[in-house]
């Protein structure tokens, strides 16, 4: 045999008639012009997502079945020595994946830059975490409800359990001949619909380069950047690289031969769906390497290997890729990574000395899958619950790059186990030392040069206080007078109380409000300002149902209300109070608009000192709260932490004043979580922190004592706007941040903000 030979991968044969387009760079083109046309059309390619979804469907058709299949034919043909060596020599090979994967993350801090940031209040602070279920997931106690449920690992369990249990049974091959024919007509089904691959690209990436929030991709950039970066490095340099040093194979030819699933993975967001064509990939690719062995001799290098046998190739291939799906993969240990930039996110940086605990934790909970796990890992390591909306909302950007690692990854496990098992390996210690050395410089410069960029060149400015304060109402506000002062005198009763008739006779509705309590009432920034706010928000919404305008008047606190509402100055006290025995002597409370939970307003760096009450219990008078100046504070705040030193607070200025110093003359400030979520916004250096276990307290509007007759008729409005849903709406708008993402002005594109071709 010459040395000019052809070599053929992926079928297409290298010589010296004219290339054609191979499917590899079809797909790739694909890729860019969706990517294109995204940019171009912006929103509006979001209705390509159909066409994309219809793709990723027609993919997973075969996916389930064709692993079971493999897994059972694979192992059934095999001997038990052989099987033996498979689960030795795979699992040497994951545990040194997962090694340098998680050297990786402990190594993704140097990138991050000096940043503020916070959030608002997610209802996860006050939920336990939950834990997931191992049993379900790996045991297949009913092998028909996890086909069903799409359970790949209980999937993979069951069907390594039927295919060792075929092993030495006489007559087996009754049974194996018939799965390996179906198993081969899905193979067929899979690459029929892998001909589709350009246009289910396209119209994935069209769609996500059209939809994507700029907003999100400014905020999370670093993250983002930081992981692209690691798992493209690893996926296209560190793992076939690897592969070279300990095999036969070249690096060059890795690549060519695996960029279709490479490629695909990329676009759908799937490994899963890809795992057909990696197998019969990764077998072409050790088949044709063969070839060159018997013709090709490396320089300074013994001899190759033998040739692999057929049978040396088919089986461990198919049994070693869908084995190692349901293991760990290096993309999901990188999301890791998400923990350690939430800490410095939050100006919390975790501890290096908190890296043991969080990779011996991580590694079991994210066999699960990082949906499930992260909440967990949040709260082990004492971050915000309201993080993990955060991971959610960037997953869809990273986790393409996730499944192209984890592609490459399931094709190491293969090639280099097929070659260690049949003993055919050819490790280069000259080409290890090489990717090491050259590895560590280049992650390095890397790591440090974004930390380098971001730190100099781009600095994102801190924005979420400026969007805070410039919402508006979220719906049409009723004609309203705001006063900036209570009259200089008031009476001390007023002989009637304003009953609804009252009313609606005058036409107005009095309200009384907290001023500067974010995000319930304060003014915006908006030209001309405005009075906005949850509290505002609903009593616009109750004057505009009675049909009457609005008067607002300041209070300073509780007691100044009280007596406001008492002389007849305002109907009722907008402001949502916690229920509490004390304050029905005070006021006329009405039906719980929702319901709160306590917490503390406290630095970030000092986070982990209140996620519990008995910890705050142990330290007795040692620990300073402040809180509201009024009389039902106090007691709440005494019977929740008796020995506790208490600071007292008049009004909201007081408290911006105390959380503008840089010294620490309080250690927290006991507030409303929500209430207290958005103060952190405004102020970043400060998180909220809701101790475990919650203490949940419903709030409530408030009229004057007595005021019976406005008391019923506001408690039937407020059961009219919770059941029609207009509550939960406003808490999800104000408290939860939902204003800040619908005030977002439309995604930039090329047709509507450079051509005008559209609004």
């Amino acid at each position: 045999m010459s040395n000019s030979s052809e070599v053929k991968i992926e079928g297409h044969s290298h010589s010296a008639s004219p290339r054609k387009i191979s499917s590899a760079q079809f797909i790739l083109m694909s890729l860019f012009a969706g990517i294109v046309v995204g940019i171009f059309f912006g929103e509006i390619a979001g209705r390509l997502q159909f066409i994309g979804d219809i793709f990723i469907k027609l993919l997973q058709i075969t996916v389930i079945p064709y692993i079971s299949l493999a897994l059972i034919t694979g192992l059934g043909g095999l001997q038990r020595s052989v099987v033996s060596g498979l689960a030795k020599k795979g699992g040497l090979i994951l545990v040194l994946v997962w090694t340098i994967a998680s050297i990786f993350v402990f190594l993704a801090p140097l990138a991050f830059p000096d940043w503020p940031s916070a959030s608002y209040f997610s209802p996860s602070l006050t939920e336990p975490p939950q834990s997931p279920d191992y049993l379900r997931m790996f045991i297949p106690s009913n092998p028909f409800y996890s086909y069903a449920n799409a359970i790949v690992p209980a999937v993979v369990v069951f069907s390594v359990l039927v295919g060792i249990s075929l092993i030495g049974i006489d007559g087996k091959e009754a049974i194996l001949r018939p799965l390996e024919v179906l198993r081969d007509a899905l193979m067929k089904i899979t690459g029929f619909v892998s001909k589709l691959a350009p246009i289910g690209v396209f119209a994935l990436l069209a769609s996500a380069a059209g939809t994507i929030d700029l907003g999100e991709l400014s905020r999370l950039q670093i993250y983002i950047i930081v992981y692209a970066m690691l798992a493209t490095i690893l996926a296209l340099w560190i793992l076939p690289t690897l592969v070279a040093a300990l095999t036969p194979l070249r690096y060059g030819n890795i690549l060519r031969a695996l960029r279709t699933p490479l490629v695909t993975s990329f676009a759908t967001g799937s490994s899963l769906i890809v795992l057909p064509m990696l197998i019969d990939q990764c077998k072409l690719l050790i088949g044709e390497s063969q070839q060159r062995t018997l013709v090709i001799t490396e320089p300074d290098q013994p001899d190759q290997p033998e040739p692999l046998k057929d049978d040396e190739v088919e089986s461990p291939v198919e049994v070693l890729i869908p084995t190692a799906y349901p293991f760990l993969s290096p993309a999901t240990l990188l999301t890791l990574i998400f923990l350690l930039f939430g800490g410095w996110s939050m100006g919390s940086a975790i501890a290096p000395s908190d890296y043991p605990m969080m990779l011996m934790a991580g590694l079991p909970s994210l066999f699960a899958g990082s949906i499930i796990a992260m909440p967990f890992l949040l709260d082990l390591l004492k971050l915000p619950q309201d993080l993990f909306q955060v991971f959610v909302s960037v997953d869809v950007i990273t986790v393409r790059f996730g499944t192209m690692l984890s592609a490459m990854h399931y094709s190491v496990v293969a090639l280099v186990g097929t070659f260690f098992l049949s003993g055919k390996q050819h490790i280069q210690w000259r080409a290890i030392i090489k990717l090491v050395v050259a590895s560590s410089i280049l992650i390095t410069s890397v790591l440090f040069g974004v930390r380098a960029f971001y730190t100099h060149v781009v600095v994102a400015p801190y924005t979420k206080a400026d969007v805070m304060m410039g919402l508006q109402l979220k719906e049409t506000a009723t004609p309203a007078i705001v006063h900036t002062a209570l009259p200089s005198s008031l009476p001390q009763q007023t002989e009637k109380l304003a009953s609804m008739p009252d009313i609606f006779e005058r036409g107005i509705l009095k309200a009384c409000y907290q001023p500067n309590e974010y995000p319930s009432a304060f003014y915006n920034t908006a030209t001309p300002r405005s009075l906005v706010g949850f509290d505002i928000e609903m009593a616009h919404r109750m004057a505009s149902a009675l049909q009457v305008t609005l008067e607002f008047f300041p209070t300073v606190d509780e007691a100044e209300a009280a007596d406001a509402l008492n002389a007849g100055i305002c109907d009722v006290y907008m402001r949502t109070l916690p229920i509490t025995p004390g304050r029905t002597n005070i006021f006329g409370l009405t039906l719980s608009v929702y319901t709160s939970s306590v917490g503390f307003i406290v630095r970030d760096y000092r986070r982990r000192e209140f996620n519990y009450w008995n910890s705050l219990l142990a330290r007795g008078e040692e620990l300073n709260i402040a809180i509201d100046a009024s009389r039902e504070s106090q007691f709440s705040a005494r019977n929740l932490l008796p020995d506790a030193t208490i600071t007292l607070l008049r009004d909201m200025n007081e408290q911006a004043q105390l959380l503008e110093k840089t010294s620490n003359d309080v250690d927290a400030v006991m507030d409303m979580a929500e209430e207290g979520a958005a103060w952190s916004v405004m102020y970043p250096q400060y998180s909220v922190v809701v101790p475990r276990p919650a203490i949940f307290v419903p709030v409530a509007y408030a009229v004057a004592k007595g005021n019976d007759d406005l008391l019923a008729a506001l408690n039937a409005h407020l059961l009219l706007m919770k059941e029609n849903g207009f509550v939960d709406q406003n808490y999800e708008y104000w408290m939860l941040g939902g204003a800040a993402k619908s005030d977002r002005p439309p995604r930039w594109s090329v047709i509507k903000d450079v051509l005008k071709w559209v609004d």
